[in-house]
């Protein structure tokens, strides 16, 4: 019998659906490619959507090394953390790494990035995220299930 793994089972590493989009959607620009918005008005949206970046993503990597826990889906959770951007979403990484995969996307004038967010989000919900929900539940049990129904999963 195998022993049991004290991590989530996410089918890929969150971060090689983000580059590999964000691969796609820049290798479809260059063949097919798809005008957008005045330049002006694609570099401030992009940057406000990274500097978002700084009110969801930075916050809950600090939180979670503050708890000394992985944010790493890969290695165990140590601790359940509920304070802080953890209290407005469940996943503030990922909403963090999304803002910054359309942000990156849109100041480069890449329409295909924006409209590949939807497909983005399905993925890792279903590639990461709920398998990281079943271990955290299975972990931390009836605290992670009040939490999980209190908090949005996104935003």
């Amino acid at each position: 019998m195998e022993p049991k793994r004290d991590h989530a089972s996410v089918v890929v590493n969150p971060i090689v659906v983000y580059i590999g989009l964000a691969g796609v959607a820049i290798l479809l620009q260059v063949v097919l490619p798809l005008s957008f918005m005045p330049v002006i008005l694609a570099r401030i949206l992009g940057v406000i959507l990274i500097v978002l970046n700084f009110v969801f993503g930075i916050p809950a990597i600090r939180g979670m090394l503050q708890a000394k826990t992985s944010p790493i889906p890969q290695r165990p959770s140590t601790t359940l953390i509920l304070s802080g951007v953890y209290q407005r979403t469940r996943n503030p990484m990922y909403v963090g790494l999304t803002m910054v995969f359309a942000g990156a996307l849109i100041l480069n004038q890449n329409m295909w990035g924006l409209l590949f967010v939807p497909l983005l989000v399905w993925l890792i919900t279903i590639w990461v995220i709920i398998p990281e929900e079943t271990y955290l539940e299975e972990k931390f049990g009836l605290e992670y299930a009040k939490y999980k129904s209190s908090v949005r999963r996104w935003i």
